[in-house]
């Protein structure tokens, strides 16, 4: 039987004092745990799962406490969370821990996230030195992108006015917490933006020392390539001389604090004037040399040359002589010409008797060609009528009128007995006729 004494509740009331419950015990709490799932809903808030070894836990960060992370939860990292337990139960019974803030839960692990970050943008070559862009010895104007309320901003412009006086366009950002990345990709996109009006020729990317939960947005992915993509040269100036972020390795020059970036970016301004004064004599001095060493050079030359008359007046006599051993030449070529042409031409007949003589030539050659035509004639003559006297004697007609016949095989003409067979049709051609005979016996 049921003990009547055991309090009865609806699940309202039930629900309502658990809540109590809760809220009493749990008001305020840190949850320590990894990050195994996040959500982000389309109103915007952040839906946690929190883990360890043996349990999970739901967590929620409403949209109006984002902005107030100092830290944006990734999967795998370890953290503390911030908050107080709630209840929910119009539908199902459920419980949840409300963020108000994330922290890294030990310096270890936030340094396996910078790690690890490290090691997979390493691989992709965004901090080769094959890709640093050279920082300009002295620039036109100098972009700096901090915080314009920290001392960051006045320790670089009085270095800058104390060493070289340069123009510079300041671009205020937030350096820390999680809108500090974006904050600093805007800034950089911005100096490098076709629109920007004399954009700088160097970049400064300063922020005071701080723990490595401070110095965070500067080891983002992001901004990281951003400052890989700058078209500008970029200097980090990011902590103290032992902080190293992820945008020092992926800048193109570091520097261990923001005043020596002040001192990287532009020379002293009175040892340049010094430099100046002191190239300009040595360049004096040495003009002066040059010009005393080409002056007795030329006085040496000179002593060396003759007289320009003296020179136009041999060049003169030399083309006299050229010219009339020339004339000579031609005289004496012209003259033996002359001369061999005359002994030529009494060599030389003249065309008449030259015409009659091959005419002569041509007359006799003409008789002498119709002898040996008549002659060869003749010749063939009486060979043909020989020729055609055997042949017609040796003709088969003949020997047939002579009682010869021929005996065929179809058209084969047979000559040795050898060549017939008994029950074998021939031919035997007479002088007058033809017959067709059988051989019955042989």
């Amino acid at each position: 039987m049921q003990d009547k004494n055991i309090p009865e509740y609806s699940v309202t009331a039930f629900n309502n004092a658990f809540r109590k419950i809760i809220f009493s015990n749990f008001e305020y709490i840190r949850i320590k745990g990894e990050v195994s799932e996040i959500k982000k809903s389309s109103k915007g808030q952040i839906y946690i799962i929190i883990k360890d070894e043996s349990s999970v836990l739901s967590a929620v960060v409403w949209s109006n406490n984002i902005n107030s992370l100092t830290i944006y939860p990734e999967l795998g990292m370890e953290i503390i969370a911030s908050g107080k337990i709630t209840s929910w139960h119009k539908y199902k019974t459920t419980y949840q821990l409300d963020v108000d803030n994330i922290e890294v839960a030990g310096e270890g692990a936030l340094l396996k996230i910078i790690e690890d970050r490290k090691k997979r943008l390493a691989s992709k070559g965004f901090f080769d030195l094959k890709h640093k862009k050279s920082i300009p010895y002295l620039p036109k104007k100098i972009g700096i992108i901090t915080s314009p309320t920290g001392s960051v901003i006045y320790d670089i412009l009085n270095r800058l006015k104390d060493r070289f006086p340069i123009p510079v366009d300041l671009w205020p950002s937030l350096v820390q917490g999680k809108e500090a990345p974006e904050n600093i990709i805007k800034a950089i996109n911005g100096f490098n933006d076709s629109n920007y009006y004399n954009p700088p020729d160097v970049i400064i990317i300063a922020r005071g020392g701080g723990s490595v939960e401070d110095l965070m947005a500067f080891n983002d992915e992001e901004l990281t390539i951003s400052v890989f993509k700058s078209k500008i040269p970029i200097i980090s100036a990011i902590g103290h001389e032992t902080d190293f972020t992820l945008v020092d390795y992926a800048s193109d020059y570091r520097c261990p604090t923001p005043t020596a970036a002040a001192e990287k970016v532009v020379p002293v301004r009175e040892n340049l004037i010094i430099q100046t004064i002191n190239l300009d004599q040595r360049l004096n001095v040495s003009f002066k040399n040059n010009f005393i060493q080409i002056k007795k050079t030329l006085n040496n030359f000179s002593r060396l040359l003759k007289d320009p008359k003296t020179i136009v007046n041999d060049y003169i006599n030399r083309f006299s002589r050229i010219e009339n051993e020339l004339s000579k030449t031609f005289l004496n070529l012209i003259t033996n010409k002359k001369n061999l042409l005359l002994q030529i031409s009494t060599n030389i007949k003249s065309p008449e008797y030259l015409f009659s003589l091959k005419k002569l030539e041509i007359i006799n050659l003409v008789k002498n060609l119709n002898k040996q035509i008549s002659y060869i004639y003749n010749a063939n003559k009486i060979r043909l009528k020989n020729n055609s006297r055997f042949l017609l004697t040796s003709s088969v007609e003949n020997n047939l009128k002579k009682g010869y016949v021929l005996i065929k095989n179809k058209n084969n003409i047979l000559k040795r007995s050898t060549q017939i067979n008994k029950e074998q049709h021939l031919k035997i051609r007479f002088f007058d006729d033809q017959i067709n005979v059988k051989i019955k016996k042989i």
